[in-house]
């Protein structure tokens, strides 16, 4: 009776476990859309969809202002010409890449090497937002700058109007999204609620069978 009931508890034990580390892992690769507002020289806005990476540091709360400038190779699968020389050392800038010939993750340790304090990797041919990711280790531990994905049709319009030749700045908006917390815990509460109900149910069923079969032996006799 005893190892009955041990055992029910080990596999709901399991089973918490294995639901609590799968919808963890989903919340975490949940992408969230977020925004771009461009300014050009006159003032006059847009506003462009972006997809945060998985990768680098997350945008500062009240977002990243700063002025476009576009990379030079386009790919930065190589070192990239770095952002101009400005009177005022404080000024940000910000990188815009194209897509494929190389990772994601080298084309922002590229972007960060040359001094660059975001990037923005765009799509070719399709309007698609992808999350970017990588599987190198190694990489991923020397990014400390934020990246963002965008369509093709925002670059080209980013680039016609919005970029630091042109007079334009830009704000990298971030993502508006809960803390994993106000997910999570409701989760556990749910989900622990119910395994102590299905142990409960268990425990039950085994005891009203072993009450039976004693009552059953003690007929026979």
């Amino acid at each position: 009776m005893l190892l009955s009931i041990g055992m029910l508890m080990l596999s709901a034990t399991q089973v918490y476990t294995i639901l609590t580390v799968q919808l963890f892992a989903f919340l975490n690769l949940l992408p969230v859309e977020a925004d771009i507002l461009a300014y050009n020289f006159e003032n006059a806005s847009q506003t462009f969809e972006d997809l945060p990476a998985r990768f680098g540091y997350r945008l500062p709360a009240e977002g990243l202002k700063g002025f476009l400038i576009n990379s030079k190779p386009e790919n930065a699968c190589e070192p990239i010409v770095p952002p101009p020389l400005k009177d005022n050392s404080s000024s940000t800038f910000i990188v815009l890449i194209r897509r494929l010939d190389c990772n994601f993750d080298i084309k922002v340790l590229n972007a960060q090497r040359a001094g660059y304090k975001a990037a923005i990797v765009h799509n070719v041919d399709s309007d698609d937002l992808i999350s970017m990711g990588s599987n190198d280790i190694d990489t991923l531990k020397k990014i400390d700058i934020p990246s963002v994905f965008i369509g093709e049709s925002s670059a080209n319009s980013l680039k016609d109007e919005f970029t630091y030749e042109k007079g334009g700045h830009i704000v990298l908006v971030p993502e508006l999204s809960l803390p994993l917390e106000y997910y999570l815990i409701p989760f556990l509460i749910i989900v622990g609620i119910c395994l102590i109900l299905i142990v409960i149910f268990m425990v039950s069923q085994l005891t009203s069978s072993r009450h039976k079969s004693t009552i059953g032996r003690a007929k026979n006799h």
